[in-house]
């Protein structure tokens, strides 16, 4: 079989174009197994390829542009090329492509509109091949499972421009749409026009606006197929438009909730978003938050972990029923006690879910780890899921998420970290608890989300910007964060001091360097589960507001990355300089009495002292700055010292 690629790229001096593809005479998509294409011109690029016919009758490739043997840019390839071809060893398929970029309308190609708001569940069949072909592909991502994409032209097998009897194209690689004609029933030159069909009133409903299309004789020899690729088809129709609800999972409660939120109370949400004819569901951040078992840990954006859910919203009922009748009793006793409270009782939610983690893992633990589908789980997951489960086992051993205060472990070591995880550690039971609560989760959310793309509603998802200082991610990898540095906002008309978020600030430097594997790992397990997501403080990839370590309020911070402004500049707009004035705080007598009335003595006396210049003061240095001040300040709580401080 042959393949002859046919593209038109402007090259520069010392570029060339190769072709990557899914079978081996094409690379077998590995670094630097790309073919070469050849030209006479540095713009006409062509290649034939002689290959072996693929068992499954599915070729992908894609082009890439090589400079000194390195692949230095590849076009847009999140929707790959696919060419469906037959069984004929003898086949020729000529390949016209055009340099794929970013579609403008590239919204429509993600999985949010794919998978679920305008997905195809069930496609049609590859193309019919024939033995004189004309091949044409064209993407159109907006059209829902109930029309079709279509073609009319002045041809009678393409319906003499009846629109009622075009040839319907095949959604097998949808949003790109392939249809193959018989060539030897065209009499050349074609003209042509795509058409929208809708399927159950079978007839066409639009037109794409343009001028026809046009095709002089290209000349298709016998046994062979025209391939013309990289249309793009636009129709003239209102643009897409969807309403959604924003909500935390905890405030979820059903009647088959156990005092808060769960996974399968989000299913019920879902069904509630399709009753009101709401296309998505967002949900806060659902990691996990547990640093001391108390309420404080229920701020959802400070997270132990990246990866790990919070065992709060595993539904009970879907990990199982406890064989002990009298305790099941119980549990159904506290969930109807806990659901009829108006508030969500963290503490009590969390104690007693833990209670039922426990029995049911002495129940079902060894079966369920043991099970094909948990291993694939966990090998999937094993590189965070080890560190966090060690994590969360060690800082209630040691009754503390600080790891720098444990009295072992706390320097992370991969190799210690895998013995503890191994089953004939004495610890291993205490972490493998984890394991098995994680997999429960990953299974709950997981059904949620198939069901939410069943019914064409997308989930979406919240990415927190900062991680905790005390968490799986601070610990392991420390080299990706400025732990010296807390996040935060600067002062606005909401908050006068600023915000002081207390997260560690990102050594951008240090994740360029490996390509940002972070950041990468992190969307791509979001995506398992969500097919849009919010990123929390999206301006914190290009600059946050960083606090240093000795300030309480956000109002001490600066821009990171910043341009700053030097002495000379600041002159040069006729503001003369005042180093004391301008980096250190301005203390004046007139204002003591003002803010301080009847405490002014007391606070010279105590915290301050007199400079070298007039009525002008200091902080002495046991108060220079705010969090010696709070030190100072701990644990008084009368009204004078909450006052002065």
């Amino acid at each position: 079989m042959i393949l002859s690629f046919h593209i038109e790229y402007r090259t520069s001096w010392g570029e060339e174009v190769r072709v990557l593809g899914s079978i081996l005479e094409l690379g077998n998509n590995q670094p630097g197994k790309a073919i070469p294409l050849q030209t006479v011109d540095g713009i006409h690029w062509t290649l034939d390829a002689d290959i072996q016919a693929p068992e499954n009758g599915i070729v992908q490739y894609s082009y890439h542009i090589y400079r000194d043997g390195k692949d230095t840019r590849m076009e847009w390839n999140s929707l790959p090329r696919t060419l469906y071809v037959s069984a004929d060893k003898k086949k020729v398929y000529r390949l016209q492509d055009c340099w794929k970029n970013l579609p403008e309308q590239q919204y429509f190609y993600t999985s949010a509109f794919t998978e679920s708001l305008l997905a195809h569940p069930e496609r049609n069949a590859a193309p019919k091949s024939h033995k004189k072909g004309l091949l044409i592909k064209a993407y159109a991502p907006c059209i829902d499972n109930d029309h079709c994409l279509g073609i009319c032209g002045n041809q009678k097998v393409l319906g003499d421009w009846d629109a009622d009897k075009a040839v319907l194209m095949s959604d097998a690689n949808f949003p790109e749409w392939q249809v193959e004609v018989d060539a030897s029933k065209i009499s050349f030159p074609l003209e042509y026009k795509f058409i929208l069909y809708n399927k159950k009133e079978r007839r066409a409903v639009a037109w794409e606006n343009n001028p026809n299309r046009y095709m002089a004789d290209p000349q298709i020899g016998a046994n062979e197929t025209l391939v013309i690729g990289d249309r793009y088809v636009y129709f003239a129709l209102p643009d897409w438009k969807g309403a959604g609800v924003a909500v935390p999972i905890f405030s979820l409660r059903s009647e088959k909730s156990f005092g808060v939120g769960d996974f399968g109370d989000l299913k019920q949400m879902i069904d509630w978003a399709v009753l009101t004819r709401q296309k998505a569901v967002q949900i806060l951040p659902i990691n996990d938050t547990t640093m001391t078992h108390t309420w404080t840990d229920s701020y959802p954006y400070n997270s132990i972990s990246i990866y790990a859910f919070h065992p709060m919203y595993a539904d009970l009922k879907q990990m199982g029923t406890l064989k002990d009748k009298k305790a099941m009793t119980e549990f159904n006793k506290r969930q109807k006690e806990l659901n009829a409270l108006p508030t969500v009782d963290y503490e009590a939610v969390n104690q007693t879910k833990w209670e039922f983690f426990r029995l049911i893992y002495k129940q079902e633990g060894e079966q369920v780890l043991a099970s094909d589908a948990f291993r694939k789980f966990f090998e999937n997951n094993k590189e965070w899921l080890q560190p966090y489960a060690v994590f969360s086992y060690l800082r209630d051993a040691y009754k503390t998420p600080n790891f720098r205060e444990w009295p072992k472990f706390t320097e992370y070591k991969a190799e210690e970290i895998e013995k503890l995880c191994q089953p004939e550690s004495a610890d291993y039971p205490h972490i493998a608890i984890y394991f098995f609560i994680q997999f429960h989760l990953h299974l709950q959310l997981l059904a949620a989300t198939e069901h939410a793309r069943a019914n064409g509603v997308v989930l979406k998802g919240d990415i927190p910007i900062g991680i905790s200082r005390n968490s799986v991610e601070a610990w392991t990898e420390p080299y990706y964060f400025n732990l010296n540095g807390q996040a935060g906002a600067p002062p606005d008309d909401f908050s006068v001091n600023g915000q002081n978020w207390g997260f560690p600030t990102y050594n951008w430097d240090v994740m360029e360097k490996d390509g940002y594997s972070w950041w990468m790992k992190r969307f791509r397990k979001m995506s398992e589960y969500f097919d849009a997501y919010r990123i929390d403080h999206i301006l914190g990839f290009f600059r946050i507001w960083e606090i240093p370590m000795h300030a309480v309020h956000g109002l001490l911070g600066q821009f990171v990355p910043a341009l700053p402004m030097t002495r000379e500049e600041i002159e040069g707009y006729g503001m003369a300089f005042r180093e004391d004035f301008f980096t250190k705080p301005y203390i004046h007598e007139y204002f003591l009495g003002q803010m301080f009335g009847p405490h002014t003595d007391y606070v010279k006396q105590t915290f301050i002292e007199p400079t070298e210049t007039w009525e002008i003061y200091r902080m002495r240095p046991e108060f220079d700055t705010q969090r010696k001040v709070e030190a100072y300040f701990a644990g008084k709580t009368d009204e004078d010292s909450i006052w002065i401080r």
